[in-house]
């Protein structure tokens, strides 16, 4: 037995002193130089280019690298072998550049440079910058702009500090869509010195655009005078109607856990959720306690691995009256699909979708909308009965932003 346990520790050793001699060594001990790639093209692109060669016959060829200074620093790229192209990128210029071409052996043995001369297309943070138009809107501005490439990007909002005498952050969008609507909120409808500047992954900075605008009026309705007036007025019969024929009717909590109150008592985590599986459309009546012309509105769904599913609203009416009793005097307000960035099917959401989800969701209401005073959540259908017969409704929390009148 002793002899046993000798020689299993001594077996041991040779193989723990055999692995410690290979260590951090190639993969090939070739001391011989591989030839470089030839006939080495470039095809320019947004912010870079595609870099095409003709390998070597090497036999102990492991990568191609290309080096290329950027913003100061050597920075390189490889490719395997397998592959006869390259691409670099991250250039925030249209300027021309310098790029080494390597071929690399098992042995990381480096081959002479091939030099080539790349001079990037116009880069995507100058193509977003160029798009940008901005239009005064409610408590702030709205501003426009096209992402062809769906290049990673930052929109930041800024305004003139006068006192410190210095731009300072107010606001910013991440996307990577083709195109979309950055809107700043919450500013002072005064006349104030406000700036754009796009950022990209690389940290290239755009030039600044900087703008003067008078943001349009509008205050936050209060949501102490929000008031639940299920059973006291009759619902307006409009289509669409539940597809059983039946008519529609009021929203019934799913349980006391889960009130009609959360939906507007200030708190994006608590949630007012319905009785599942009942006739859609589902009217949802508010007494907002004041009259108003109303700008815009925002909703947080229910989160925590629902997003864009279950009973998270897909399709909505907004319905508002000044005379609730007279059934006839409903009028629409607005109408809307929600529209998933990522266009995933439900259930699959990229990280674009949650984060939209958790910040909440924000919608403009028409312009030539009258003031009302009770309005309707008519949910025509949840993101889990898309143009289902039955389904329900949950939302953490409902904002309302106008005019008082």
């Amino acid at each position: 037995m002793k002899m046993k346990t000798a020689f299993f520790i001594g077996l041991c050793s040779i193989i723990f002193i055999g692995c410690k001699k290979t260590e951090n060594t190639p993969i090939d001990t070739d001391p011989s130089t591989p030839d470089p790639v030839v006939n080495a093209t470039v095809k320019n692109i947004s912010g870079g280019a595609q870099i095409s060669y003709t390998l070597p016959a090497s036999s102990n060829l492991l990568y191609v690298k290309a080096e290329y200074l950027f913003k100061g620093e050597v920075k390189d790229v490889k490719a395997s072998f397998f592959s006869n192209n390259l691409i670099v990128e991250g250039f925030g210029d249209t300027d021309e550049h310098e790029v080494k071409l390597y071929t690399v052996s098992r042995a990381e043995k480096l081959s002479a440079p091939v030099t080539v001369k790349i001079k990037p297309l116009t880069p995507p943070v100058l193509k977003v910058r160029q798009s940008l138009s901005v239009t005064p809107s409610f408590g702030g501005f709205l501003a426009s702009f096209a992402n062809e490439d769906k290049a990673n990007m930052v929109i930041m909002a800024l305004k003139w500090n006068a006192e410190q005498k210095e731009w300072r952050q107010i606001d910013a969008a991440y996307t990577a869509l083709p195109a979309g609507l950055f809107k700043v909120r919450g500013q002072d409808s005064t006349l104030q010195d406000f700036a754009l500047v796009v950022r990209d992954r690389w940290n290239n900075l755009s030039d600044t655009m900087a703008f003067q605008l008078k943001p349009i009026y509008e205050v936050l309705l209060d949501k102490s005078l929000f008031k639940d007036i299920r059973k006291k007025y009759p619902i307006p019969q409009r289509e669409p109607l539940p597809q059983s024929g039946a008519a529609m009717i009021e929203a019934v909590d799913y349980s006391s856990s889960y009130p009609m109150k959360n939906l507007y008592d200030g708190n994006t985590s608590s949630m007012f959720h319905t009785k599942q599986n009942v006739d859609q459309p589902i009217w949802i009546p508010i007494d907002l306690g004041v009259k108003a012309r109303f700008s815009r509105y925002k909703i947080w769904q229910r989160t925590g691995g629902f997003e864009w599913g279950h009973g998270n609203p897909h399709e909505w009416e907004i319905w508002g009256t000044n005379t609730p009793n007279d059934v006839n005097s409903w009028v629409l307000l607005d109408h809307q699909i929600m529209v998933k960035p990522s266009g995933l099917p439900e259930g699959q959401n990229s990280n674009e979708d949650v984060d939209l989800a958790k910040s909440g969701q924000e919608y403009d209401f028409p312009e030539n909308a009258p003031a009302v005073r009770y309005i309707a959540w008519k949910n025509v259908d949840c993101w889990s009965a898309i143009t289902g017969r039955t389904g329900f409704f949950h939302v953490f929390e409902l904002s309302i932003w106008g005019q008082l009148k």
